[in-house]
């Protein structure tokens, strides 16, 4: 790491803001400028309790359900504005962390949906 890393404090941030760039954690790690994926990751860790994996899922997946929530833009698009090559991954996305499809997520009450979101990110905070 040099000294052009950003503070890991701004990591959130810069993840939230470069979604559709982000996919992985060491795409994450180069973003903010470490080198090593392995020392982000570690500071990561030391400095918010939880791994980056488990934030940048969280960070997407909240994403994506607030522009499915809309209900204005195709699956596939949707997709696309968040890194995610196409429809058929975006299911299975949704799927893997929610146990649902997109579709649902766009029918869902909002008090299910914050039920679903909230589930998940309790095994986000540790």
């Amino acid at each position: 790491m040099g000294s052009e890393a950003v503070r890991i404090s701004e990591a959130i941030d810069i993840l939230e803001s470069n979604l559709i760039n982000i996919a992985r954690v060491n795409e994450w790690a180069d973003v903010m400028g470490y080198k090593n994926p392995k020392v982000f990751s570690t500071k990561f860790h030391r400095h918010y309790e939880v791994r980056p994996q488990k934030v940048l899922a969280f960070v997407r997946l909240n994403s994506v359900v607030k522009q499915l929530k809309r209900n204005n833009t195709s699956n596939f698009e949707v997709a696309l504005a968040h890194g995610i090559p196409d429809e058929i991954a975006l299911n299975k996305f949704i799927n893997y962390h929610l146990g649902c499809s997109p579709t649902d997520i766009k029918y869902m009450s909002d008090e299910q949906l914050q039920s679903k979101m909230e589930s998940f990110g309790s095994k986000v905070s540790k």
